[in-house]
């Protein structure tokens, strides 16, 4: 499927994409990779008041009926083999999604995008594993630097590592595990469905999942005591941050094409690390920012030629090896 059927791009004009590719900033992925890392600094905010389980739930319910605006008109028919790859990618979506929005209310928003940034790693040591791929010596010094990375990562914490720092950094680490886990078991719908319509259907079920959970403490919670900035971090999520964001990134695939496209998904930790010390007033030790770069070292030498299996925190489209089918609804 490609980036424009995906976002409902415009064609493409003949020689367009020659000329913008020459540039030195592409527009169009620049300014996901933005509206993306705006997604964690904007959850922090909300999560000061709300939580943690009904925020999660507010916000895929959002994101499910605004997914559901656009592929309703265009909804296609689903085989029936299809509905238990569909069952699995909402639960991998549940999974992704509470381990996220858990791992931002114990850790920083800029730590949560770097950690979620090591996603590619995960899935190039699962396919290792497993023997569907064989890792040649580039992709093995990747893993190396970028478990390294997330070592330095954690263990440079500012003001030392306190418990509840340490249970987000793992639980960010479980989202990055949770989101390849979601590429892999989305991907046969994204083909047979579109993108808009599989990412719907997960962030669907994902949604009723939680509601026994939320529904009652939903129905009682003070609403009328909630900042301003605080729904406007829930809302943003569920909108801008995601519908918008797939719309550009799809666009830019489309015109642009993967190789000068996924180049971008390295700036998304530095946007949310750059908003959150703007808007929360966050930083990073010595430590961690060493960390950091460690860590995109190795998710861009482990994702392999072509592109990276990589989480924004939702509904992006991603690749590996040449491979653009894959969208996600993160972060």
């Amino acid at each position: 499927m490609s980036g424009a059927s995906a976002a409902g791009g415009a064609p493409a004009v003949p020689g367009a994409a020659g000329r913008r590719a020459g540039g030195w900033i592409l527009v169009e992925p620049l300014l996901a990779v933005v509206l993306w890392g705006g997604i964690y600094p904007g959850a922090r905010l909300a999560l000061r008041e709300i939580p943690v389980v009904d925020f999660t739930f507010l916000r895929l319910a959002l994101a499910t009926a605004v997914l559901a605006a656009i592929w309703l008109p265009r909804r296609r028919a689903v085989p029936r083999g299809l509905r238990w790859a569909v069952l699995v990618a909402g639960i991998a979506q549940a999974a992704f999604q509470i381990l996220l929005v858990g791992s931002l209310r114990w850790t920083t928003a800029g730590q949560s995008a770097i950690l979620l940034a090591a996603s590619p790693i995960l899935t190039a040591a699962w396919l290792a594993v497993r023997g569907g791929e064989t890792l040649d010596s580039r992709r093995w010094i990747g893993l190396a630097a970028g478990i390294a990375g997330v070592a330095f990562l954690v263990w440079g914490a500012a003001g030392g590592l306190g418990a509840s720092r340490l249970i987000g950094d793992v639980l960010a680490l479980g989202a990055a595990a949770a989101w390849s886990w979601y590429s892999f078991a989305v991907s046969p719908v994204v083909a047979a469905a579109g993108t808009w319509q599989a990412t719907g259907w997960a962030m669907g079920i994902a949604m009723f999942l939680f509601a026994p959970l939320a529904l009652p403490d939903v129905a009682h919670y003070a609403w009328g005591a909630v900042s301003w900035p605080a729904w406007g971090g829930l809302v943003y999520g569920g909108t801008a941050g995601m519908v918008v964001a797939m719309a550009l990134w799809g666009r830019s695939l489309h015109r642009f094409g993967q190789r000068q496209t996924m180049v971008y998904v390295y700036l998304e930790p530095v946007s949310a690390v750059v908003i959150a010390a703007a808007v929360l007033g966050e930083s990073l030790s010595p430590v961690q920012a060493a960390g950091a770069l460690l860590t995109l070292a190795g998710v861009r030498l482990a994702g392999g030629h072509g592109g990276v299996v990589r989480p924004p925190v939702e509904g992006r489209v991603e690749g590996r090896g040449g491979d653009a089918r894959r969208e996600h609804a993160r972060r």
